[in-house]
């Protein structure tokens, strides 16, 4: 008799064990409530965004490329994995793969669609309750058509929209630099000529030569963001531009040559007859007028009296905060940036953007549009911030338009930007939780995110604090975590049952890895849809790593995998979307009696879950007691509770309805 009882106890506590398996979500559940955080989005409640890089998320026409289009394809996806909004890489035309360098705020790069496919998405998306953000670059542009025309005249309309010295040290010094806001040493950025060097160019350009005229062509020359041409290959044109080498260009007309070259020299072009011969064969400036106008034809002579046709011959200097390939946009004075001609155009780009239903930006590098300087930051973002959401609310917009910054730095040192904005990335949430799941050490996480949430409501108290793990330009969680499938299943279940508004990179879902040492494209990789299908790679120059990208770790073989790192993700994605505590709680640290255990509450005025998590490697115990342990909302991981105590396998989560 005492063997059948202790068969029925050991029975009872093991079913016990797999109750916390949740009970199935019925998927057509509606939420309770609207996610203030994302005005549009109802039945979701967690307000959870995915970040995607157009350029290599998904191929919808098989060209290599990732595209808008194959977002809209993978929406069910996206919507299974719980997200309630998708940040997206910048979309605009720009000159890298990456879309950094804008080249155009107000056009869709071709590469990556059109607006009418940026239209359709936002519209299908809509439909599933996701909202779509766009990446905005306002520290910087590319060196384009805005660029080209503020360097070669002083008289151009963007002169003023960059930051330009003809003497950046005296200039420095008399606090005559804007963007500095009266800092002497930007700490990061250096001086350029506003070309490659005396006379040459660096971009892309188009050339077209009319020969009308057989003693005295012209030649025109424009700046572009059109593609740059392969040479002609018709031979019975003789006609070329010669930079590095002779390329030669194509009949446009009766007497009419053209071709868009990206011209990368220190001393500028010439015109030649022949391919191989020089002499009376070379056509190129009259000295003393060697400089060329854009859109201005100038003519050509032959022989012995043709000079190299130059591009610069200016002492200007420009201020670039990253790559020269980025030179920083100039405000003016930070207290009236929104006065300034830079602001008032792409405030006007991005109006056109949230007119066409986008509903929130991600505004990259933040604290380099003033150089560090915090307090002239805060005041530029929040004139951005309070003209766009006037726009949006003109829309019809619900609510507030949503606003996030990347000020890549400690808590400490950017929570006054929230001042300017209503929602920051949460950096040091990332390095701290990383810290505590590679040391095993879990129980004063909480009260370490809690005080990270009262330095920020002393700058504002409905601050939307956007925690994270890894992003696309930092190390992936991944190789953080040593690749191990299981931290980096922890890593996912604690953000997901932390307070906030939980941004997922793409990719980080599926226990993706990566390092930035061998170049940025490493931590961009695409994603894997199928066991054996391609996967969109062109953008990234060859720079992904083969070994990682196997049948096992695709979404095929992960969606079959209810141990996967993606069945994670989904799983406690569903928990935080069906239950506003996880989603909208406010946390309270529980002591757990185990400095392996994290252990917290998140309560809203209806709701209340405790939180377990165990941060090491080892099976341990916890203190329950004072808590129920009979409804299980979500888990990973074997867990037991025994009385006031309770069992978890090593990186285990749980979460229980109190």
């Amino acid at each position: 008799m005492k063997r059948l009882f202790h068969l029925l106890a050991v029975a009872s506590v093991l079913a016990f064990v797999w109750s916390c398996d949740p009970h199935p979500f019925d998927d057509d559940e509606p939420g309770n409530n609207t996610n203030p955080n994302n005005p549009t989005t109802t039945g979701k409640l967690s307000g959870i965004t995915y970040q995607l890089n157009v350029y290599s998320f998904a191929d919808s026409d098989g060209n290599g490329w990732g595209d808008i289009k194959g977002i809209t394809q993978h929406l069910d996806y996206l919507d299974d994995l719980g997200a309630t909004a998708l940040w997206l890489s910048p979309i605009q035309t720009a000159a890298s793969y990456h879309g950094y360098d804008v080249l155009d705020y107000y056009s869709v790069d071709p590469r990556l669609g059109t607006e009418e496919d940026l239209k359709d998405l936002i519209g299908q998306a809509r439909t599933k309750g996701i909202d779509i953000y766009l990446d905005y670059v306002l520290n910087h542009s590319g060196r384009g058509d805005w660029f080209n025309s503020a360097v070669s005249s002083p008289d151009s309309p963007y002169r003023s929209y960059y930051v330009l010295s003809e003497d950046p040290a005296s200039d420095i010094s008399a606090g005559k630099v804007d963007n500095f806001a009266g800092a002497k040493n930007p700490g990061m950025g250096t001086w350029h000529s506003a070309t490659s060097g005396a006379t040459g160019y660096n971009g892309l350009l188009h050339f077209k030569l009319d020969v009308t005229s057989a003693s005295a062509p012209k030649l025109t020359v424009t700046t572009t963001t059109d593609a740059a041409q392969n040479a002609n290959t018709d031979k019975s044109v003789n006609w070329f531009i010669y930079e590095n080498n002779a390329v030669r260009m194509y009949k446009t007309g009766d007497k009419t040559y053209e071709i868009t070259l990206n011209i990368n020299n220190d001393w500028g072009v010439l015109v030649k007859d022949s391919e191989t011969e020089w002499g009376d064969h070379k056509w190129g400036a009259k000295a003393g007028d060697q400089k060329v106008e854009f859109g201005k034809a100038k003519t050509l002579v032959k022989g012995d009296a043709a000079n190299d046709i130059t591009f610069g011959g200016s002492s200007i200097m420009y201020f670039a905060s990253f790559d020269q390939s980025m030179p920083d946009l100039n405000y003016g004075p930070y207290a009236t940036a929104s006065e300034s001609a830079a602001f008032k155009d792409l405030a006007q780009s991005a109006d056109k953007w949230i007119n066409m239903g986008v509903n929130g930006l991600r505004l990259d590098a933040v604290m380099w549009i003033y150089q560090c300087q915090a307090k002239a930051n805060a005041t530029f973002l929040k004139q951005w911030y309070d003209h766009c959401n006037a726009t949006y609310k003109a829309r019809g917009g619900e609510g507030d338009i949503y606003m996030v910054g990347e000020a890549f730095e400690e808590a400490g040192k950017v929570a006054s930007y929230y001042e300017g904005l209503p929602s920051l990335f949460g950096f040091s949430y990332w390095w701290t939780l990383k810290d505590r799941i590679n040391q095993g050490k879990g129980n004063d996480f909480a009260k370490t995110v809690i005080s990270l949430q009262k330095m920020y409501a002393k700058y504002r108290t409905d601050y939307i604090d956007a925690i994270k793990l890894s992003n696309h330009d930092e190390d992936r969680a991944g190789s953080d975590l040593g690749r191990s499938n299981n931290k980096m299943k922890l890593a996912g279940a604690v953000l997901l049952t932390s307070p906030g508004k939980p941004f997922i990179y793409q990719g980080e879902e599926l226990g993706y890895w990566g390092k930035k040492e061998g170049g940025d494209e490493y931590i961009r990789t695409p994603i894997k849809w199928t066991k054996d299908g391609k996967v969109p790679t062109s953008a990234l120059n060859g720079k992904y790593d083969r070994s990682m990208l196997t049948a096992d770790i695709s979404v095929e073989a992960q969606n079959a995998d209810p141990e996967s790192v993606l069945s994670v993700y989904k799983k406690f994605a569903k928990a935080r979307n069906t239950n506003d505590a996880l989603a909208n709680g406010t946390m309270a640290e529980v002591n757990s009696n185990n400095n392996a255990v994290g252990m917290w509450t998140m309560t809203t005025d209806n709701e209340k879950v405790l939180v377990i998590h165990n941060f090491s490697g080892t099976t341990v115990s916890a203190n329950v007691t004072g808590f129920k342990t009979t409804d299980c909302i979500v888990s990973n991981g074997t867990v037991n509770v025994n009385g006031g105590n309770i069992s978890l396998a090593a990186f285990s989560s749980v979460v229980y309805k109190q």
